[in-house]
């Protein structure tokens, strides 16, 4: 656990912190999945199925960002936060688009 949570970019916290960071992560993840579930209306899965594949998204692409090891600006954290972003909303768009087809 602690080797993805330093692949991600994140620093090593203790237990008591590291429960704070995930239950933000996850109420920050919900309200995006309920904001995304309100832009995508009837291509959306729902607000818990949309923050799973936000969140999975960004995972997957922080831990590419770091392998890949681009460097676009100083700041190595603030980068791997944008693609992580960026790889979120992309993966959401992807499985709307998905939905649709089918």
């Amino acid at each position: 656990m602690r080797q993805l949570l330093l692949l991600l970019g994140l620093p090593d916290l203790p237990l008591p912190e590291f429960l704070v960071f995930l239950g933000f992560a996850a109420g920050c993840a919900l309200l995006l999945g309920w904001i995304a579930d309100g832009i995508l209306k009837d291509h959306g899965f729902g607000i818990i199925p949309n923050a799973v594949v936000l969140v999975g998204g960004a995972i997957i692409g922080a831990i590419l960002w770091r392998r890949l090891g681009y460097v676009i600006i100083a700041n190595r954290q603030m980068a791997t936060a944008i693609a992580a972003t960026a790889a979120g909303i992309l993966a959401l768009i992807a499985c709307g688009v998905v939905k649709r087809a089918i």
